[in-house]
C-alpha cells in the first residue's frame, strides 16, 4: 500500500506544481509584447482602471491571446491523449489523423470561396469574414472525424489502419489546400498561409467564449469515462468482457476529441504537434491512469503552448512569430524520437 501512495503523492505533486507554473506565466504573458507593461499597468487594467490605452491591450488583446493559449493547449493535449488511447497508437494525434489538415482546407476553401464571391457580388464584407471561415474550418474538421470514426466501425478497423487513413487523409487535404494556394491571388493567399501557421493572435472575447463552452463540456465527459476509456488499454475483448461498448466509446471519443480539435483550429488554424507530445511527456511524469492523464495533459498543454507564445511575441520582438512555427520546431524532433525509441510501456 505504501507504493501506491507515494505514487499518487508525486502525482499530486508534479500536479500542483505545473498548476504554479502555469499561474506563475501569466503575468509575463500579459506584460510582455510590442509594448511593454508593469505589475501595476495590468493590475488597473484587469479592475477596469487606469490608462484607457493600457486597458485595450490587456483586456482587448492579451488577456484573449493567453486565455486562448490556455485553452487551446489543453484542448489539443485531451484531444491526443484520447487519441493515442483508444485507437492504441502512440503515434495518434489530432494531426497525424488528418483532422488538423481537414480543418485548414475548410478554411482556406472558405476565403477563397467568400474572396470570389464578394469580389463578384461587390460585397466586401464577406471577404475575409473571419466567423464563416471559422465555420467553414470546423464542418470540414467534423466531416473528416465522422470519416474516421466510419473507418473505425467498418469491419473493427486497427490501429493501424485509423494511422493509414489519417496520413492519406493530410495527404489528400494538403493537396487540396495547395491547389486553392495556387489558385487563390496575393490577398487570399497571404490569409491562407496565416492559418496554415497557427496564430492566437485571432483571439477575441467572442471565440474564447465558444472555446470554453466546447472544451468544458468535452473535459467533464472524458474525465466521466475514464474507466471505460482505461479498459481499452487491455484490448477490446477485454474491454467487452468488463461491460464497455467499445465501439460506442470508440466512436464518441474520436467525435468529441474532434470536436474540440476543430473549434480550435477553426479560430486559431493548424498549431501542430501540441496533441502528439504533451500526452507522452504527461505520462512519463505521472505515470498511465487515465484520470491523470488528462488533467496532466490539459495542465501541461495549456503551459507548453503558453510558454510557445510567449516565445514567439518575444523572440524577435517588435515582429510576433505564428505560435505554430514554435510548437513546430520543438514536436518535429520529438516525433523523430518517438519513431526511433521505445515508448514507456502500460504496466
Amino acid at each position: 500500500m505504501q507504493k501506491p501512495r507515494q505514487q499518487k503523492r508525486k502525482q499530486h505533486l508534479l500536479l500542483l506544481l505545473i498548476l504554479v507554473l502555469l499561474l506563475l506565466l501569466i503575468l509575463p504573458a500579459l506584460a510582455l509584447g510590442s509594448s511593454d507593461l508593469g505589475l501595476r499597468e495590468i493590475v488597473a487594467a484587469l479592475i477596469n482602471g487606469g490608462d484607457a490605452g493600457v486597458q485595450q491591450i490587456v483586456l482587448g488583446i492579451r488577456l484573449p491571446r493567453v486565455l486562448a493559449a490556455l485553452m487551446a493547449g489543453a484542448a489539443l493535449s485531451i484531444s491526443g491523449a484520447v487519441i493515442q488511447t483508444v485507437i492504441r497508437n502512440p503515434l495518434g494525434s489530432p494531426y497525424t489523423l488528418g483532422l488538423s489538415a481537414a480543418s485548414m482546407f475548410g478554411a482556406a476553401l472558405a476565403i477563397v470561396m467568400l474572396g470570389h464571391w464578394a469580389r463578384q457580388a461587390q460585397l466586401g464584407m464577406l471577404a475575409n469574414n473571419p466567423w464563416l471561415i471559422s465555420a467553414s474550418a470546423f464542418l470540414f474538421g467534423l466531416l473528416c472525424a465522422l470519416f474516421i470514426t466510419g473507418i473505425a466501425r467498418w469491419r473493427g478497423a486497427s490501429p493501424e489502419t485509423l494511422i493509414m487513413a489519417g496520413i492519406i487523409i493530410s495527404a489528400l487535404f494538403g493537396s487540396a489546400t495547395s491547389l486553392l494556394q495556387y489558385l487563390s491571388d496575393d490577398v487570399e493567399l497571404a490569409a491562407i498561409v496565416s492559418w496554415m501557421f497557427g496564430d492566437l493572435g485571432k483571439a477575441t472575447p467572442q471565440n474564447v467564449r465558444i472555446m470554453a463552452l466546447a472544451l468544458l463540456p468535452a473535459l467533464l465527459w472524458f474525465l466521466a469515462n475514464t474507466f471505460p476509456l482505461s479498459t481499452l488499454h487491455a484490448g477490446d475483448e477485454v474491454a467487452a468482457s468488463l461491460g464497455v461498448r467499445v465501439n460506442r466509446l470508440r466512436m464518441l471519443s474520436v467525435v468529441v476529441a474532434s470536436l474540440i480539435t476543430a473549434v480550435t483550429v477553426a479560430f486559431f488554424g493548424v498549431i501542430a504537434f501540441v496533441g502528439l507530445i504533451i500526452p507522452h511527456i504527461t505520462r512519463r511524469l505521472l505515470g498511465f491512469g487515465e484520470g491523470v492523464v488528462l488533467t496532466g495533459s490539459a495542465l501541461l498543454g495549456a503551459l507548453f503552448l503558453l510558454a510557445s507564445d510567449l516565445l514567439a511575441r518575444t523572440l524577435v520582438a517588435p515582429v510576433v512569430l505564428p505560435v505554430g512555427i514554435i510548437t513546430s520546431f520543438v514536436g518535429a524532433p520529438f516525433f523523430l524520437y518517438l519513431l526511433f525509441h521505445r515508448l514507456p510501456k502500460r504496466p
